[in-house]
């Protein structure tokens, strides 16, 4: 058994808000992609569990890691986010502006734990209609993308930067897919309508997204 094998089992005890089915899918998209060039993106890394599970998946490649998240907590919902489960029994959706706000050190944390090279690492701290404006550090290729922003629009600047950079046969996976709020939902289903070539296939709460291996 490698390294990344032994700690596998560990960091998806840790998971929060993800079963073992998404987690599978995760562990499965990052080696359907391993040969294809380009970045691996979380968008909402939170408490980092998720961040060090493909980290840990990553760990032993020259894949370069790009997080992004507020560590402000969730902004405010929008028009087009309607809540479909109370996670944290707050008794309605505009009490989540600023929950599950987490520290960046927490991340860091996570990722010395599983010896993920600080070289490697680039956390772009704010909401991401800021990030990604600042196109000098953002990644140029995209293999594999985790996008769990909860809310519309997040999601859909993230897809929408997702459809400029992805390589063809990189995958996207949208967590709360029909289950937080129905703004991830709505979000894909938007973007779908505009974007390049690719594949969706629904789960219970998430999506897989796979772009094509001819783009528009």
């Amino acid at each position: 058994m490698n390294r990344r094998e032994e700690l596998r089992p560990g960091l998806l005890g840790q998971l929060m808000g993800i079963d073992a089915e998404e987690a599978a899918v995760i562990i499965a998209s990052l080696e359907e992609t391993r040969a294809l060039p380009g970045a691996v993106c979380e968008f909402g890394v939170a408490q980092g569990a998720t961040t060090a599970l493909i980290a840990n998946e990553i760990r032993d490649e020259g894949t370069a890691l790009h997080l992004f998240d507020s560590f402000e907590g969730l902004p405010a919902p929008g028009v087009h986010d309607v809540l479909l489960n109370d996670v944290l029994h707050l008794g309605g959706l505009e009490a989540y502006a600023g929950a599950m706000s987490c520290p960046e050190n927490m991340v860091r944390e996570r990722l010395r734990l599983v010896d993920f090279p600080e070289c490697r690492t680039f956390i772009h701290v704010g909401y991401v209609d800021k990030t990604l404006g600042d196109v000098r550090a953002l990644p140029a290729l995209v293999r594999f993308a985790f996008v769990d922003l909860d809310f519309y629009q997040g999601t859909l600047e993230a897809l929408s930067f997702l459809d400029g950079v992805a390589v063809p046969g990189a995958i996207v996976v949208v967590d709360d897919y029909g289950f937080f709020t129905t703004g991830a939902r709505t979000a894909v289903e938007e973007w779908l309508r505009d974007a390049g070539r690719w594949q969706v296939r629904e789960g219970d709460g998430w999506a897989v997204l796979r772009r094509g291996m001819a783009s528009r």
